[in-house]
């Protein structure tokens, strides 16, 4: 495999592991919604940790790419969505 194939492959590894990660964020602060209970809010916080740990990562890798800022837009709303019930 050439390095310029490579490099796209692990650029878009990046982005599919972002976009996994905010997903998961999202339906955490959704069962949180739906079920405001101590544990549902901090297992919500812990996948937005995570997630923003992801988005560093790929901002560090790609650069603020379209994508990256998409995503983390999403991740944002979803932090302030938690919030409202915390």
């Amino acid at each position: 495999m050439d390095q310029q194939t490579d490099m796209s492959w692990k650029e878009d590894q990046v982005i599919i592991q972002l976009h996994n990660s905010v997903e998961n964020a999202e339906e955490a602060v959704r069962h949180a919604r739906t079920n405001p209970v101590e544990e549902r809010i901090n297992e919500a916080f812990k996948k937005i940790e995570t997630a923003e740990r992801s988005c560093t990562n790929a901002i560090q890798s790609r650069g603020n790419s379209k994508p990256i800022l998409e995503l983390q837009e999403t991740l944002a709303q979803s932090r302030e969505k938690l919030k409202l019930l915390h």
